[in-house]
């Protein structure tokens, strides 16, 4: 009979839609957590970029140091020097203060090189900082976007979960039996059309005997699947 055609259908749309809703609420915390993984990647990096220049800081001065101790002994040794009693003791001196001198100006370009790199780091850091920015405020967007978003599906299950039952009413005494028992095994996806003859769960094609069935208003169960069908209206 039509009804029962209609109503499985009706059951099935209901069933889906359930199912739907459901996997949207659910979705919605791990949506949540793909943008707070971008907010953490983005912070990472500017933490990362942050560390770098501070790193370089801290080397440069620890060659600022080196290079005024050394200044301070070639000034030292140059006193020596100057005050040698011979000239074995002045040669070696010399040596040492050129030695020095080379470290100096080793020390002088090292200094630059981390200088000139802290500064092209430093900006850098901009860009960096307003990604994280834009992860924040995208991350506080979708919380909030997200609760309103998840409040209004769970109402809207809460009404379809409310039409399944009012439409589970109407299902015949004999066949409520293996419609329970087909839903209670497959979910939503109990329920399956009939399309051209052909199951739209499985794509087989049904007999002649069981279009008749359908036709009467039968439940019908496929052969291959398992999935009750109904007549695609």
């Amino acid at each position: 009979m039509a009804e029962t055609a209609n109503l499985i259908r009706e059951l099935h749309r209901l069933h889906r839609h359930i199912r739907d809703l459901k996997t949207e609420i659910d979705d919605a915390p791990k949506m949540l957590k793909t943008q707070q993984g971008k907010l953490n990647r983005a912070e990472t990096n500017l933490r990362e970029a942050q560390d770098a220049i501070k790193h370089l800081k801290v080397e440069a001065h620890e060659k600022e140091v080196t290079l005024k101790a050394t200044h301070q002994t070639i000034a030292k040794h140059e006193k020596q020097r100057n005050e040698a009693g011979d000239k074995k003791q002045y040669d070696a001196l010399q040596t040492e203060i050129t030695q020095e001198r080379k470290n100096c100006a080793t020390l002088e370009d090292e200094i630059l090189t981390l200088l000139s790199q802290v500064e092209e780091q430093t900006i850098g850091l901009p860009p960096l900082e307003k990604a994280v920015q834009q992860a924040k405020s995208d991350v506080a967007n979708f919380e909030k976007n997200s609760q309103e978003r998840v409040a209004r599906l769970t109402a809207d299950l809460r009404i379809a979960q409310a039409q399944l039952i009012e439409a589970e009413k109407n299902i015949p005494g004999d066949l409520r039996t293996n419609y329970d028992r087909l839903v209670q095994a497959y979910g939503a996806d109990a329920l399956a059309a009939v399309k051209d003859k052909t199951c739209t769960s499985c794509y087989k094609t049904i007999t002649v005997q069981q279009q008749r069935e359908l036709e009467g208003g039968s439940l019908v169960v496929c052969k291959s699947c398992g999935r009750a069908l109904y007549l695609q209206g």
